[in-house]
């Protein structure tokens, strides 16, 4: 059973998801991380990270758009720190969002069948 977030910490999280959301569109230039969009947020993480998932309505390929956004990252929790009132943030690592994916295969085989 899942617990329940303390009000203080959903609203950091939803903070975080939006600045890092204003980010990936303002300060990301590279070409093949367009059109990428931050789907969900998880500040669970008992070592402290807030994991990324990110994930891509157009053709890219996964694992090197994790990878360039992982690279990327310092620099994202730098700007994330000097927006933020938190002096110490979780570590921020990306992670591709298979659940889209899934629902959309799902979807299709449920009009293939009708």
């Amino acid at each position: 059973m899942k617990t329940a977030k303390s009000p203080a910490l959903s609203r950091f999280q939803t903070d975080y998801h939006r600045l890092l959301t204003t980010l990936l569109l303002r300060e990301v230039e590279d070409p093949l991380l367009l059109g990428i969009s931050l789907t969900r947020l998880d500040l669970a993480d008992a070592k402290g990270h807030a994991i990324a998932y990110i994930h891509s309505m157009m053709p890219v390929d996964k694992q090197e758009c994790v990878k360039r956004l992982n690279q990327l990252s310092p620099h994202l929790s730098h700007l994330l720190r000097k927006a933020m009132s938190k002096k110490q943030l979780p570590e921020l690592i990306f992670r591709w969002d298979d659940a889209l994916d899934k629902t959309h295969r799902v979807i299709d085989t449920i009009q293939s069948i009708q």
